[in-house]
């Protein structure tokens, strides 16, 4: 078996999959989110791998895998009383979404009765039945699906359980790095800004960039807990490391809004209101180009022809200073790297 031709194909699979519904945004996802999570998790993964001495082949494939029926979960269900409905295990309930095609994996979800199921479940169930096809060796074939199992960790399992789900490092780390991706760092800020924004646009017709601004704090202390609870130790030191650039970016746009004008045109301020002008299927590696390729490059020219004072030149370029290194660091946190 060619590995890396396979590795292709499965990826070529999960993208078509997730292409299969019609719909586009639901909750705290949308069309381009879950693919884009799905690499990062899985970049994030192989790096995580290599730091723990995990089996990267096998990281590479579930990370690739682990969403693979994701775009089933429909809204979050709720009971007469407006609250979240939760399995057994802790899980909230979704309404089931179904494709408006089919292909392999909507053929063995449906084969398999796979419906109602969270989505660690069924996608387990479809790993194994895919990989099964691939040549891949039944050890590996069930390594993965259990890697993909325990990406979603019960909130309830007893010491026994816990040691049964987690004993193998590999498990720890998809589970590890597919927490961090939507909780802490700036991929999540990223997350975080444009579901704020949809919500927010949904309720009130309009963003406003101060009273986000504001809100950071809250939501970053919120998200403490997840990196403290994370299963490795490099995880753990990974995402404090992120939680802690996210307080400084909070604490640095709180300043900004001290002089709003020059933090719209150059600074982050701008980037945000940037990210928030696509909220209908906001593209990650699209938006992140972009200001490599031509949101930086602009403003750099602009500081170079406009004519202003030198003191508002450098509060210019101190400000779009700030940008290139928040899209550095982004760019590092979405290939896995920090």
């Amino acid at each position: 078996m060619d590995y890396s031709a396979t590795l292709k194909e499965l990826e070529g699979l999960v993208a078509q999959t997730y292409n299969l519904w019609e719909h586009n945004r639901v909750g705290f996802q949308w069309r381009h989110y879950t693919w884009s999570h799905t690499m990062r998790v899985r970049a994030m993964s192989m790096e995580l791998g290599k730091r723990e001495g995990g089996d990267i082949a096998k990281l590479e494939v579930a990370g690739t895998l682990h969403d693979i029926t994701k775009r089933y979960d429909g809204e979050i269900s709720t009971d007469a009383n407006g609250k979240r409905v939760v399995d057994e295990s802790g899980f909230w309930l979704n309404e089931m979404l179904m494709p408006s095609r089919e292909n392999i994996v909507t053929q063995i979800y449906r084969d398999n009765n796979l419906y109602g199921k969270v989505h660690h479940v069924s996608g387990a169930v479809v790993t194994e039945k895919i990989l099964s096809m691939y040549g891949f060796e039944r050890d590996f074939d069930d390594a993965v699906s259990s890697i993909v199992l325990a990406h979603l960790k019960p909130t309830n399992l007893t010491p026994e359980q816990f040691n049964l789900l987690y004993r193998n490092i590999e498990n720890q780390i998809l589970y590890d790095a597919d927490t961090m991706d939507a909780n802490v760092g700036y991929v999540a800020f990223f997350r975080n800004v444009h579901i704020h924004a949809h919500f927010a646009i949904k309720r009130n017709g309009r963003f406003d960039l101060e009273s986000y601004v504001q809100s950071l704090p809250r939501w970053i202390d919120s998200k403490q807990t997840f990196a403290e609870s994370l299963l490795t130790g490099s995880a753990r030191e990974v995402a404090n490391g992120r939680q802690e650039r996210k307080r400084g970016l909070s604490a640095q746009l709180a300043s900004d809004l001290q002089d709003i004008p020059t933090n719209r045109k150059y600074g982050m301020l701008g980037v945000i209101e940037y990210f928030v002008s696509e909220t209908e299927d906001p593209h990650f590696l699209n938006q992140l180009n972009h200001l490599k390729e031509q949101w930086i490059p602009e403003r750099q020219k602009w500081i170079a022809e406009e004519e202003m004072t030198q003191a508002d030149r450098d509060r210019a370029q101190a400000a779009l200073d700030r940008v290139v290194d928040f899209t550095h660091l982004l760019e590092r946190e979405y290939k896995g790297e920090i």
